[in-house]
């Protein structure tokens, strides 16, 4: 426990010295800004290296670099929104490594939008079962290989609304076990390994005056997601996802953020595509996955609140809970999560912010250090 928090105790210190680092002067900062802003005006703005660390749960330190290219594609700078090229190499204390490649393209003014990943990765991580019930001396550790390829196309219907199809493409080989543990009986879907198929269909309604730090407007997606052998894919299986998230302007640039998920799946679902809660976007506090099922719901709220100079704070807490059916969840074995943290803006052009987050739940607790808002 005491090596725990002095890992805490350390890292708080290097946010600290980051935010200090990179902002060794107001007027430095502003040069930078401005740059950005000068490159999104540009046809082809070129290509942005930055260097990548983060600390979570389920990785411990993160580093790692990405790229971003900018660029337009049409004849008219300002009636064009910049498209990007991204690529990201990430490694763990966990001993996890991500190679990931995406594509964020805007057609005909943006009525048209392609978004494109590709994905690699060797990501050792945790299983304690599935259900809400089940318990920490259930814990195993497994590592899979990933492979996968996702190609999104949204057409813009109307001001802030957005239909479109997406196609998911998912090669997961188990290369670790634990031997005698529930994952290498081979019962559940999934423990072995598996290739999936699937084509989903996408709505958004996105009304959020910033995407990385919003203070007003709302944010709607719906997700339905079919994975079937007719298209390739070795496991048949549904996912519903409704995500509501809404924005409220308070006093003196305070602002309380919203966010409901609602998630179901039939079928013969692999259990690293169960629905599930914890993690630094949902729950935090929780080890990503700790708890998993067919069905989740969650109700979390966060508020957001300047403290001085570039430096603001949060207050969150939230309720959830998995099961297999809806009518099995449970109002009395729901679980909550609560927590603070800290939030230094380090580039003001784009609002966007690192952040430093401490969750706690029932018995548990988890600490965050990456960049942007949770939701």
């Amino acid at each position: 426990m005491m090596g725990f928090v002095k890992k805490r105790i350390v890292l708080l210190v290097f946010l600290i010295l980051f935010c200090f680092f990179n902002v060794s002067g107001d007027r430095a900062d502003d040069d930078e800004d401005k740059q950005v802003a000068e490159l999104r005006n540009k046809k082809n703005s070129g290509l942005l290296i930055s260097p990548i660390l983060f600390y979570l749960p389920e990785t411990r330190i993160a580093y790692g670099v990405a790229g971003n290219y900018v660029f337009r594609l049409g004849d008219s700078n300002r009636e064009y929104r910049p498209s990007t090229i991204s690529p990201v190499l990430i490694y763990t204390q966990n001993k996890q490594f991500k190679a990931l490649l995406t594509g964020d393209i805007y057609l005909k003014k943006g009525d048209y939008h392609i978004i494109a990943d590709i994905v690699f990765q060797k990501y050792p991580d945790k299983f304690f079962g599935i259900g809400s019930y089940v318990p920490d001396e259930q814990e195993e550790f497994f590592t899979p290989h990933i492979f996968g390829i996702e190609i999104s196309f949204l057409k813009k219907i109307r001001k802030h609304v957005n239909l479109g199809l997406r196609y998911d493409f998912q090669k997961f080989s188990m290369i670790e076990l634990e031997e005698g543990q529930l994952l290498s009986k081979g019962d559940i879907p999934g423990s072995q390994d598996s290739l999936l198929s699937g084509i989903s269909l996408l709505a958004n309604l996105d009304s959020r005056d910033n995407v990385f730090f919003p203070r007003r407007g709302e944010f709607c997606r719906f997700t339905a997601r079919f994975f079937n052998k007719i298209i390739g894919s070795e496991y048949t299986f549904q996912s519903y996802r409704l995500d509501l998230r809404k924005y409220f302007p308070l006093f003196s640039s305070h602002v309380l953020a919203v966010q409901s998920i609602v998630q179901n799946q039939t079928g013969t679902v692999p259990f690293h595509k169960l629905s599930r809660m914890g993690g630094q976007y949902v729950m935090r506090g929780y080890y990503e996955g700790r708890y998993r099922d067919r069905n989740v719901v969650v109700l979390q709220a966060e508020y957001r609140l300047p403290v001085f100079w570039r430096f603001g704070a949060v207050g969150f807490a939230g309720v959830s809970d998995v099961a297999h059916r809806f009518r099995d969840f449970k109002f009395d074995n729901l679980k909550y999560s609560y927590g603070f943290g800290l939030r230094y803006l380090f580039n003001k052009n784009e609002k966007m912010y690192v952040r430093f987050d401490i969750g706690f739940g029932k018995g548990v607790s988890g600490f965050y250090f990456s960049v942007f808002e949770a939701f």
